[in-house]
């Protein structure tokens, strides 16, 4: 008998103990929450006792709190980002707008000759089509983001498209002596894709050659283990951060003075995500090479 409540009186004492320790653990959790909270801290929260079931408890609050800080870090990194963007979006609509102003108020209050006003007049109407082509983009790219709409795929020729994109900017490069030099050895290249938004990325790709280099542009096909279009130019700007040309109103001073909105490469980006390829961009000294896989 008296074994039986010896036996006893230590199972008590064990309960007790533990009892004892998950109440300081869970009043030492409590306190580091507390602590987290009101401080902002970077800290997780610790085990005192190494109890199982605590432990575990402790596993899936630290989890708890760290997604929060990723997302309270996310949440910050995109608040910057929408403000640097709506700077960057009044920055370039004001340009155009107070150069077409001035110009109008010129001519009301200028003794011009009716030779100059319309010398004037085409230059406000430059301006403003330049504004119309900047909401136009704006519009475009918050369409982009805001669907996730599937597009439509056909089997459609690749050499083909990239032969009518390069028609498009054909006179403009020429005009500047500067040619489009495209390198596929294959006339029919059969894919199963969208034509408009394939378009839309190569025209893109090759409208964003023309206003950021001085070089001709290379397009060269290859065709081995995938479909990879190569884009390659010579650079106006060797400071130009590859890691963030996608990112959207991405710019750098040479993209500023030649009127780009840092649109075009974001928006050929998004469309080849849509047509489930790849695209990047790679740097060697003054040549910029843009790479979409498909």
């Amino acid at each position: 008998m008296e074994f039986i409540i010896i036996i006893l009186v230590v199972i008590i004492i064990i309960l007790l103990t533990y009892l004892f320790l998950y109440h300081n653990e869970i009043k030492n959790i409590s306190k580091e929450i507390d602590s987290i909270k009101n401080m902002e801290s970077n800290t997780l929260i610790h085990s005192k006792y190494n109890l199982k079931n605590i432990n575990n408890l402790i596993h899936n609050i630290n989890k708890v709190i760290t997604e929060s800080k990723d997302i309270k870090i996310d949440y910050s990194n995109k608040n910057k980002s929408l403000m640097k963007m709506m700077t960057n979006i009044s920055h370039d609509l004001r340009t155009p707008l107070t150069s077409a102003l001035g110009y109008i108020d010129i001519i009301l209050k200028s003794d011009l000759s009716e030779e100059e006003k319309k010398k004037d007049l085409i230059t406000i109407e430059k301006r403003l089509k330049r504004l119309e082509e900047l909401i136009s983009s704006f519009f475009e790219f918050s369409k982009i983001i805001s669907t996730n709409k599937t597009p439509e795929l056909e089997k459609i020729n690749l050499t083909s498209v990239l032969e009518e994109s390069v028609i498009v900017f054909y006179d403009d490069y020429k005009k500047n002596n500067r040619e489009i030099l495209l390198d596929c050895e294959q006339r029919k290249i059969i894919i199963n894709s969208n034509k408009m938004l394939l378009s839309r990325i190569f025209e893109n790709l090759i409208g964003n050659a023309y206003k950021h280099s001085n070089s001709d542009l290379k397009i060269k096909v290859e065709t081995k283990d995938k479909v990879k279009i190569i884009f390659s130019n010579e650079l106006l700007d060797n400071d130009i951060d590859i890691d963030r040309i996608f990112d959207e109103f991405y710019t750098v001073d040479i993209s500023r003075t030649k009127e780009g909105t840092g649109l075009g490469l974001a928006i050929a980006k998004e469309f080849t995500k849509q047509l489930g390829g790849n695209i990047y961009a790679k740097k060697s000294v003054s040549k910029l090479k843009i790479i979409i896989e498909l």
